[in-house]
């Protein structure tokens, strides 16, 4: 990486910090970490789990993706959303790893499959305290038109 890349890096980190949105100290521009993260909205005592997501490294996909993203004023997701919300609150965001999945190298498939289930188990855990219950929030496994439709035509009358 080049000292102007990371040069970059450290200005959107900054430029993060002052809006109130923080990551986790172990998440760095080298720690490479694979796993699940969570965001967390902060005021008080009061602590609100709004998003869960998985990559294969925490750190570019919040400083290329989701925190990059809401810097340049972008809110087409609803984490960004969520985020701009609670900031308006008076909220503190922060974004924690919730498990860290490493690779086994045994092939792709099961790889990708275990970073999806830890995943998934973490949106579900969220889900059963109350929390978590958005549109991003579904699995990528679930074939959303054809099991939607199933459900409302068993639920919704």
């Amino acid at each position: 990486m080049t000292i102007r890349e990371k040069d970059e890096f450290s200005k959107r980190i900054n430029a993060a910090q002052l809006l109130n949105i923080f990551v986790q100290d172990e998440i760095t521009l080298n720690s490479h970490i694979r796993g699940v993260y969570g965001f967390f909205a902060k005021k008080d005592d009061e602590e609100i789990p709004f998003y869960v997501g998985k990559s294969n490294n925490i750190f570019n996909r919040m400083f290329t993706g989701h925190i990059y993203h809401y810097l340049r004023g972008v809110r087409n997701t609803d984490v960004q959303k969520r985020i701009e919300d609670f900031l308006k609150k008076g909220y503190v965001i922060e974004v924690r790893i919730l498990k860290k999945v490493r690779y086994k190298g045994d092939s792709f498939i099961q790889d990708a499959n275990r970073l999806a289930l830890a995943e998934l188990k973490e949106i579900v855990k969220q889900q059963n305290k109350g929390f978590c219950i958005t549109e991003d929030q579904i699995s990528e496994a679930v074939k959303q038109k054809t099991e939607k439709k199933e459900w409302n035509d068993k639920f919704t009358k």
